[in-house]
């Protein structure tokens, strides 16, 4: 799920990520600022925010259904974090059930930073769902206004605390300020939560910080109360082997998110 609604202190809402109207195509931009980077990479679950939104507002069209995240897969080149990234939705396939798309992440050369790949389940809603805003042109250059006002690192922000970082177990509460409309965790702070869980067990491992460039997430179920809390492993033994992390909802429990994650050290 990708819009942020009317709601001004949800935390998606808070990155800087700018929205234009381009010949009738949906972009998105963001300035990165030192709070949404990690020793001055953009984060990885931050550029999946972009790939989510873009993707999702412009499939977005049925007030009757919900646009649910079913996957995703960000690659980003381990150089320092643009003055922009622009996201830029092509979509592969739109069924009645579901659909696919890839986003292109440039500089504002238009250089090639990163790239995504997305998929979609079409969910009608239900009674008692909470309200879905039909998304205007308008709408959405006034939800996505660019301003950035974090305070201070955005897993900080978040609220994440690590529990056990040598087995990669973080924990986040599921704050209103995290949920999407639909009133599950939203897809980029699923992200960001195995992000931190990534770096948390690299960094423990090999006593240097760890920059994630890659994601693959697979949204395996929605999350109810929380929190939600990490394990991970390691599949290798160098600082760049790929590492498997899974959330789990406490409050059920139950598996929610199946992550790979690949990192780069810092140094």
């Amino acid at each position: 799920m990708t819009d942020i609604g009317d709601r001004p202190n949800v935390l998606p809402g808070r990155l800087g990520v700018g929205a234009r109207v381009v010949h009738g195509e949906l972009l998105l931009d963001i300035e990165p600022v030192p709070e949404v980077c990690r020793h001055g990479l953009l984060r990885a679950s931050v550029a999946s925010f972009l790939v989510d939104a873009v993707s999702g507002i412009t499939l977005d069209s049925d007030p009757g259904a919900w646009m649910l995240t079913t996957d995703m897969s960000v690659r980003m080149r381990a150089v320092p974090a643009p003055t922009r990234l622009v996201a830029t939705n092509r979509t592969l396939r739109i069924g009645g059930r579901s659909a696919t798309c890839a986003v292109d992440l440039t500089d504002a050369g238009g250089g090639l930073v990163g790239s995504g790949a997305i998929g979609f389940a079409k969910v009608p809603r239900r009674e008692g769902d909470p309200p879905k805003h039909a998304l205007t042109a308008d709408l959405v250059e006034s939800m996505f206004d660019g301003r950035c006002d974090l305070d201070r690192p955005l897993r900080d922000e978040a609220g994440i605390e690590v529990v056990d970082a040598g087995a990669g177990a973080v924990e986040v509460a599921v704050t209103p300020e995290l949920r999407n409309p639909a009133g599950t965790l939203q897809g980029a702070m699923v992200a960001l939560v195995a992000e931190v869980a990534a770096e948390e067990l690299l960094g423990a491992r090999f006593g240097e910080p760890a920059v994630v460039v890659e994601l693959d997430l697979r949204y395996v179920a929605q999350v109810g109360a929380g929190p939600v809390r990490t394990s991970a492993r390691l599949l290798g033994d160098r600082p760049d082997s790929p590492v498997e992390v899974e959330l789990v909802d406490v409050s059920r429990p139950r598996l929610t998110t199946h992550v790979y994650a690949r990192a780069l050290t810092a140094h």
